[in-house]
């Protein structure tokens, strides 16, 4: 085969390939994933402490939440309540 043939063979090849690869799922915004562990927080007042499994958000007193880093790798799980508020008595 002579190279002049093998060119638009390879070109036509790639071109059908491209056309039928699945189209690539959104990309998401990584500060809204950051917003809902932060938002956990503001919707449940009675909890002090929760996870998604990769991160730890705490609350003490009444202050602004801290959380922790996410590690490498790690998948996030539904966001779940691990400590709440004791009840005053």
């Amino acid at each position: 085969m002579r190279a002049a043939n093998v060119i638009p063979m390879v070109l036509a090849l790639t071109l059908a390939a491209s056309a039928q690869a699945p189209p690539s799922p959104p990309l998401q915004d990584p500060r809204a994933e950051e917003a809902s562990l932060h938002g956990y927080g503001d919707s449940d007042k009675t909890c002090q402490e929760w996870t998604d499994s990769c991160r730890t958000c705490q609350r003490s007193d009444g202050a602004e939440p801290v959380c922790s880093n996410v590690g490498i790798a790690c998948q996030p799980k539904a966001i779940t309540c691990v400590r709440r508020a004791e009840e005053k008595k």
